[in-house]
Parts: C-alpha cells; structure tokens; sequence
C-alpha cells in the first residue's frame, strides 16, 4: 500500500513564467523512507511544499497528489490545514523559522496537540515532556518555558521531532533537516528520525544534498537535477551501480570530501 501517489508534478513560476520542477511523479510505500537527493536549486525542497501545499502564491503547482488514496491537490484550505500536521507533519530545514520567535516553545507545541488531539491541559503537558525528554531533552519543563533563538539548531531539531512523536503522523517530510547543524549533531538528528520512524511506523520524505545521510535512512532514492528526476531505484541500488553520469559525480564529490576528512584526522 502507497501513502502517498504523485503523478505528473510541475511547479511554474508564474512571474518569470520559468518551470522550476518539470513532470515529476513518485511513490511512498506505507512504513517506507523516500529520500529525494541533488545540489542546491534541483527543485528538491519546492517539490515539499508542494505536498504540502505551502508554495507562495506567485508558484502554480499542477498534477496529482494522492494522499492515502485522496488527491489532495482537490480539498479545500481549511481541510489541507487540518491535514497538516496529523498526517503530514514537515520538519522544517532550520527550525528557527518553524516556531514563532515572540512566543516559548511550549505555546507552540501546546497549540499543535490541542489543534489535533483534543486533550485537557494537564494531558497534554504530561505528553509533551515525556516526547521532550524521549528525543533527549533534558528539563523539558525548561526547554519549553525558552525562545526559539535560546534553543541550538539541535535542540530545535529535536523538538519538531518531539512533536511529530505527539502527533503521529502517517507521512513526515523532513526538508534538509540537518543542513545547519555539524557533524555530530547530524547523526544524532538522524538517529532521533530513524528511531521516530520505528516507534510511530510513519512513512519519510528525507530531502538532503548530503548522500552519507541519505545512506543510512534511505529505503529508495530519487535524484534530481534542474528540477527534474534523473534517477531512481533502491538507495542500495543507486549507491552501488548508479546509471547516470550525474549521480556518479555526486557520489565521487562526496567520497573526495570523505577522504580528505580522514586524511585530516590522520594528520592529527
């Protein structure tokens, strides 16, 4: 079974009447982590929004989106909002701008579980520090009572990651989730995705230019270059016998700065 179905996507800047994501059409198979790889520009995070439905006004998006069966491309804005978030919860690239900077971080997450689940206060407090502290935040009760800007690029991380545990959603879209953060606060956020997806059984959308990470999530991969899919099959697959030259540089780009950082330790 396929959560989700997408058929023919092209995304047109209206204004400079340019195609930014040209026919585009993909499967997510229930349980299963999609991963969508490329450079900067290739149309990976707009086709995101897409999904979503968070493209700006000045961007037409046609083609169909089949969410457990139901072209959510047709439903109407206060049904695409009620989706968000319960079914198709996104992790944004930075998560200072996923929160609103003049409010803590509990008035958020308070907002998003009474939004969804319908719990008294006291319920949705206890089920919050428990997601807080199981993603390994300590002193959740503080971690709410902060600002975003008080909070790591990390931390914040965890606490979009927190929030889909509270939620459960059926598909997570998690958008370069990991490009601000180093190393190893990298592999921790991964780690924290590939345990979410373990505990609550959801479905992942992971975009990244990075092909390490992608390696250790990815069930299949897409790549995609100028805003078109050039390949795709198994991440296994792709990794071991990629077909297009594009791929091959990709993949050789990322063993050159593999090497180098060895080498670097070595030296050290």
């Amino acid at each position: 079974m396929n959560v989700l179905e997408v058929s023919g996507l092209s995304i047109r800047d209206k204004k400079k009447d340019e195609l930014l994501v040209k026919d585009s059409s993909f499967l997510v198979g229930k349980g299963t982590c999609l991963a969508i790889a490329g450079e900067s520009g290739s149309g990976k995070s707009l086709s995101c929004r897409a999904l979503m439905r968070l493209n700006p006004s000045g961007v037409c998006v046609t083609g169909t989106i089949l969410y457990k069966g139901e072209d959510i491309t047709a439903i109407s804005k206060e049904a695409m909002r009620k989706k968000r978030g319960k079914d198709i919860y996104m992790i944004m690239q930075n998560g200072m701008t996923a929160f609103d900077p003049s409010s803590v971080i509990g008035v958020h997450l308070k907002q998003a579980a009474a939004q969804h689940m319908g719990w008294s206060a006291a319920e949705t407090e206890r089920t919050l520090h428990r997601a807080l502290e199981s993603v390994l935040l300590k002193n959740p009760g503080e971690v709410m009572n902060q600002y975003p800007h008080q909070l790591s690029g990390g931390m914040l991380q965890r606490v979009m990651i927190a929030l889909a545990l509270v939620l459960e959603p059926e598909l997570i879209i998690a958008d370069e989730p990991t490009t601000a953060l180093d190393a190893i606060t990298q592999d921790e956020v991964i780690n924290e995705l590939s345990r979410l997806r373990e505990r609550i059984g959801c479905s992942m959308i992971f975009v990244s230019h990075d092909l390490g990470l992608v390696r250790k999530i990815a069930d299949e991969l897409l790549v995609m270059k100028d805003g078109e899919i050039v390949e795709r099959g198994t991440a296994e697959t792709v990794f071991c016998s990629p077909k297009q030259e594009y791929t091959r540089l990709l993949l050789s780009a990322r063993q050159v700065l593999s090497d180098h950082f060895m080498n670097i330790m070595e030296v050290r």
